[in-house]
């Protein structure tokens, strides 16, 4: 199944959740995707994330890591650790996975297809 095209992105993590979108390219087994996402921590702040990632389809599962990432906070760029994020289920309309970053901060995402 090859799953390049646009798709929503919502993910719960451990201090509040984030939305967007992400479009995705895949190539045979090679898959490079943006995100684009709003990532909101409870009663606290919002940032907005650009993050490019890549990895390889191996056996069903994605793994991608980031390879930029740039992330804005009331209009000034700010420092953000990138994300690693794990793909473990495909259908035709849905993705699920999960995500993690250096400080272990993990969250449980869906990309829904848009038509």
């Amino acid at each position: 199944m090859n799953i390049s095209g646009n798709w929503t992105y919502s993910e719960d993590f451990e201090y509040g959740n984030s939305a967007g979108e992400v479009k995705i390219t895949q190539t045979g087994n090679n898959v490079s995707a943006v995100f684009t996402f709003t990532e909101k921590v409870e009663n606290d702040y919002e940032i907005d994330v650009i993050e490019k990632v890549q990895g390889t389809i191996t056996d069903g599962n994605i793994l991608l890591e980031s390879t930029a990432v740039k992330a804005t906070q009331d209009n000034k760029e700010i420092e953000y650790i990138p994300n690693t994020f794990e793909i473990h289920r495909i259908s035709g309309t849905k993705i699920i996975g999960s995500s993690y970053d250096h400080d272990n901060v993990c969250g449980v995402f869906v990309l829904e297809r848009i038509k």
